[in-house]
This record gives C-alpha cells, structure tokens and sequence, in this order.
C-alpha cells in the first residue's frame, strides 16, 4: 500500500475507497442539488452542503477533477448564506459559519509554494469543530 501521510485518506488503498463511494452513491451530484439551493430560501441545507464539504472536501477524498471548483462553489454559497437576515440575527452563528469559511480558504492551492502551510502548523483534521 502506498502511504503519503498520516490522515485516512493519504493512501492508495483509501484513495480508491472514496473514489469508488463518490461513483457509486453519486454523492457530489447530490451535494451539488444541496449548496445550489436558494441561500434565502434554504439556508439550512445549503449549510449542510457546505459542512459536507468541510467534511469531506479534501483531496484523496473528493474527486479531483471537480475539487477546485467546489471548493469555491462551497465558499461563494457559506458567504452567501452568513448574509442572510436570519443568519445576521445570530453573530454566534455567523462566527462558525465564518470559521467554516476559514477553513475551506486554507485549502485553496498557494499561488507562491513557499506560502504553503507546512505540515506541522496544521490542525488534526478531526478538531475543525472542536
């Protein structure tokens, strides 16, 4: 088995596990249907889209073709329901939502390499709500 880092999904075994789940379950079809929803009208849904993504938005696990692109369509739709009157009613809620957002802006790919965070300074990738 080919192994590249600590997380459970940084192996070749792993690696094919998820893609084969996204194939089978056509879960990024369905994601897609969920964080298109009406920010107005849904936000609730389009939250659990977006914390799906925070979830499992991560590379080995998402598939790579489409990964950049959701990361952004996951970002733009967490912004655009942290500005919805009901959400504004809540600055505790609107903080998560912002550390959601946070947390998927750190997986954008660096446009200088030397800007990368190294491996030590992340967070285990189990604490993103704790």
């Amino acid at each position: 088995m080919g192994m590249w880092a600590l997380a459970p999904w940084d192996n070749d075994e792993a690696a094919d596990w998820y893609g084969d789940l996204m194939d089978r379950t056509k879960l990024r079809e369905t994601w897609l249907e969920g964080i298109g929803e009406d920010p107005s009208e849904s936000p609730g849904v389009v939250r659990a889209a977006g914390a799906l993504f925070v979830m499992l938005g991560r590379v080995y696990i998402w598939p790579t073709k489409s990964f950049d692109e959701d990361l952004e369509i996951s970002i733009a739709a967490l912004l655009r329901i942290a500005e919805c009157d009901d959400y504004q009613e809540a600055p505790e809620l609107v903080a998560a939502i912002n550390q959601e957002i946070e947390e998927l802006k750190s997986r954008r790919k660096p446009s200088d390499p030397q800007l990368a965070v190294s491996k030590g300074e992340q967070k285990p990738w189990w604490q993103f709500w704790q």
